[in-house]
C-alpha cells in the first residue's frame, strides 16, 4: 500500500534543480574568482579620497550650471536622446515583430505540427535560424553594437538609435515569439474550425490574446531604451551621455549635475508617460474606471495615437541627422564593412579562450551582487513604496486613519518612489562614470551602479505585484499591524513574482555589466573595446563569442527553471 502511494506522489522535475545547482554554482565562482578591490572601503586614505570627490560632486548638485547657452546644449541633447530612443524603439517594433514570426513555432509550424517535420523539415530549420537570430542580436549589448557601428556610420544620434534597435529587436521577438507559443492551443480552435490557415489563425487568435502582455513588454523596454540612449553617447551614440563623460573628464561638476537633472527630467517624463499607458491597458481589480469597454477601447485609441505621433515627431526632428540611416539603405555604409570581415574569424587558440572565458568571471561577479543589492533594497522598501499599503490599508484592516496619519503615509509613500524613480531614472553607465570618479575603476563602482539601479526598478515591479492583488484577499488573512500582514501575508503571496521579476532582472544586469566594462570598469566588455579599438578584429571576436554565449547558457538555466519573463 505504502508503495502504491508512493509512486503515486509525483516526483519534482530533476531539470530545474540542476539549473538552480549550477546557478549557485556561478554565483560561487563569482564571488571568489573576481577580481575585486576594496581598498576604497577599508584603506584610510582611498577612503578620505573618495568622499571628498564626492563632497564635491554633491556641492555641485545644489548649485548645477544654469547659465542659458549650456541650458540649450542640454535641451538639445536631450531631445537627440529622446529622438534616438523613439526611432530606435519604432525600428525595434517592426523588426522585432517580423522575426518574432519566424521564431514562432506556433506561426511557422502550426500548432499541430508532428513527425519529421517539425524538427528537421525546411520550415523547422527557418525557425530555428530566426531563433538563433535573435539570441544573437539580444546577446550583444546595445553599447557594443554601437562600438561596431561607428566604424560603418560614424558618430551621433542615428548610430545610437540603430545601435538600440538592433539588441531590441531580439529581445522583442524573443518575447513575443514565446507569448504567441505561450497561447494555448483551445484558444485558436475556432478560428482553425472555419478553414483558416497558420497565418490567420495567427492574426485573429493568436496574437490578440497575446497582445495585453506584449504591450506591457514593449513598454518596459521602451523605458530600458530611453535610459540607454541618455548614455550610449559614451561610446559614439550621440545624445546626453557624450557631453557628460567629457565633463566628468574635466572635473566640471556643474555642468555634470546639470547633464544629470536632464537625464532625470527626460527619464521620470518617460517613466510617468509609460505609467499612463499601461494604466490605460490595464484593469485594477481594486480601482475599476467607468465606461465599459466602450471608453477602454477609447484609451487604447488614443494612447496609440499619442505613440504614432511621437514617432512622427522622431522622424521629423531628426531631419538630416538620418543622412547615415539613407547610407545604409542605398549600400553606400556596407563596403566600409569589409574591414571587419576579420570578426567573423575569431581567434579560437587555446590561451586566448581561457583569458576570454576568465574575463567573464568579472561582469558575472558585478551581476550577481548587485542584483542582491537590489533585490534586498527592494524588499526591504517595498512595504513604505506600497500604495496598498499606506493609502488604501484601511479598506481591508477595518482601521480608523486620521488625517496625521494620513499625511505620514502619504508623505512616507512619496518620497519612496521619489527615491525610486531617481534610482531608476539614473542608468546604470552614468551610475558607473560617478562612482569610478569617486572610488575610481573596477568591480566595486560597477556592482553599487547595477546595485541603485536594480533597486529602483525592482522596487516598482515589487510593489505593483503587490498593490495588484485583490484586497478581499488581505481582508481574509489580515491580523496584527500593517506590517506583520506585508510581511506574512502580502509577501507569500507575491514571492514567486518577486522571483521571476529577479531572475529577469539578473539576466538584464549580466548584459549591462558587460557594458559597464566599455567605459572603465573592466572585466569582458573592456577586453572586447580594447582589442577592437587596437584592430585586433579576430581577438575581439573571441570575446564577443563568449558575450552571447554567456548571455544563451543563463537564458537557457532560466527556461530549465521555468521562470515566466512576462508577468
Amino acid at each position: 500500500m505504502s508503495a502504491v502511494m508512493a509512486d503515486s506522489v509525483p516526483r519534482r522535475p530533476l531539470a530545474p534543480f540542476l539549473a538552480l545547482l549550477a546557478l549557485a554554482l556561478m554565483v560561487a565562482m563569482a564571488g571568489m574568482a573576481a577580481d575585486w578591490d576594496l581598498d576604497v572601503l577599508f584603506d584610510a586614505g582611498e577612503r578620505r579620497f573618495a568622499l571628498a570627490r564626492m563632497g564635491e560632486w554633491l556641492a555641485a548638485f545644489a548649485s548645477p550650471d544654469f547659465e542659458a547657452a549650456f541650458l540649450a546644449t542640454a535641451w538639445d541633447l536631450t531631445l537627440q536622446t529622446l529622438a534616438a530612443a523613439i526611432l530606435g524603439s519604432l525600428l525595434a517594433v517592426v523588426f522585432g515583430f517580423m522575426l518574432a514570426m519566424g521564431a514562432s513555432r506556433s506561426v511557422t509550424l502550426g500548432a499541430d505540427a508532428r513527425g519529421w517535420r517539425s524538427l528537421l523539415g525546411p520550415t523547422a530549420l527557418f525557425c530555428a535560424l530566426c531563433r538563433l537570430l535573435q539570441d544573437i542580436l539580444r546577446a550583444v549589448p546595445d553599447f557594443v553594437w554601437a562600438v561596431i557601428l561607428v566604424a560603418l556610420i560614424g558618430l551621433g544620434p542615428v548610430t545610437g538609435a540603430l545601435a538600440i534597435a538592433l539588441n531590441m529587436t531580439g529581445m522583442l521577438a524573443k518575447v513575443y515569439s514565446e507569448l504567441w507559443d505561450s497561447v494555448e492551443g483551445r484558444g485558436s480552435e475556432q478560428v482553425r474550425s472555419t478553414g483558416a490557415g497558420r497565418l490567420a489563425t495567427f492574426f485573429y487568435s493568436t496574437r490578440p490574446l497575446a497582445a495585453r502582455s506584449a504591450l506591457t513588454f514593449t513598454l518596459m523596454r521602451v523605458e530600458c531604451a530611453v535610459r540607454n540612449a541618455a548614455v550610449i553617447g559614451a561610446v559614439g551614440g550621440g545624445g546626453l551621455g557624450a557631453e557628460v563623460l567629457y565633463q566628468i573628464q574635466f572635473g566640471a561638476w556643474e555642468k555634470v549635475s546639470t547633464l544629470i537633472l536632464f537625464t532625470l527630467l527626460l527619464t521620470l517624463s518617460v517613466d510617468l508617460a509609460s505609467n499612463h499607458l499601461r494604466r490605460q491597458w490595464r484593469e485594477d481589480p481594486n480601482h475599476p474606471r467607468p465606461g465599459g469597454a466602450g471608453r477602454a477601447i477609447g484609451r487604447s485609441y488614443g494612447a496609440l495615437v499619442t505613440v504614432l505621433a511621437m514617432g512622427g515627431w522622431a522622424l521629423w526632428y531628426m531631419g538630416e541627422r538620418l543622412a547615415p540611416l539613407s547610407e545604409i539603405v542605398r549600400g553606400e555604409a556596407w563596403g566600409r564593412l569589409a574591414f571587419f570581415e576579420r570578426l567573423l574569424r575569431p581567434d579560437l587558440s587555446g590561451d586566448l579562450v581561457l583569458r576570454a572565458l576568465r574575463s567573464a568571471i568579472d561582469p558575472l561577479a558585478m551581476a550577481t551582487f548587485g542584483t542582491l543589492i537590489g533585490v534586498l533594497g527592494a524588499i526591504g522598501l517595498g512595504y513604505a513604496h506600497s500604495r496598498a499599503f499606506q493609502i488604501d490599508a484601511a479598506r481591508f484592516t477595518g482601521e480608523a486613519v486620521g488625517a496625521l496619519q494620513r499625511l505620514g503615509r502619504g508623505t512616507m509613500l512619496v518620497l519612496t518612489r521619489l527615491l525610486a524613480m531617481t534610482l531608476r531614472g539614473i542608468p546604470e553607465v552614468m551610475w558607473v562614470l560617478l562612482f569610478i570618479a569617486f572610488f575610481g575603476p573596477g568591480l566595486l563602482a560597477g556592482t553599487l551602479a547595477i546595485g541603485l539601479h536594480s533597486m529602483g526598478l525592482l522596487l516598482r515591479v515589487f510593489s505593483e505585484s503587490v498593490d495588484n492583488l485583490p484586497y478581499r484577499r488581505f481582508e481574509q488573512a489580515v491580523t496584527g499591524s500593517r506590517l506583520h500582514c506585508f510581511a506574512t501575508v502580502a509577501a507569500p503571496m507575491c514571492w514567486r513574482d518577486w522571483l521571476t521579476f529577479s531572475f529577469f532582472q539578473f539576466e538584464a544586469n549580466v548584459r549591462m555589466a558587460v557594458v559597464l566594462g566599455l567605459v572603465g570598469v573592466g572585466g569582458l566588455g573592456f577586453q572586447f573595446s580594447f582589442n577592437f579599438e587596437w584592430f585586433r578584429f579576430e581577438q575581439a571576436s573571441t570575446y564577443l563569442l563568449v558575450m552571447i554565449g554567456l548571455t544563451v547558457i543563463i537564458d537557457r538555466l532560466s527556461r530549465l527553471l521555468k521562470l515566466s519573463r512576462v508577468s
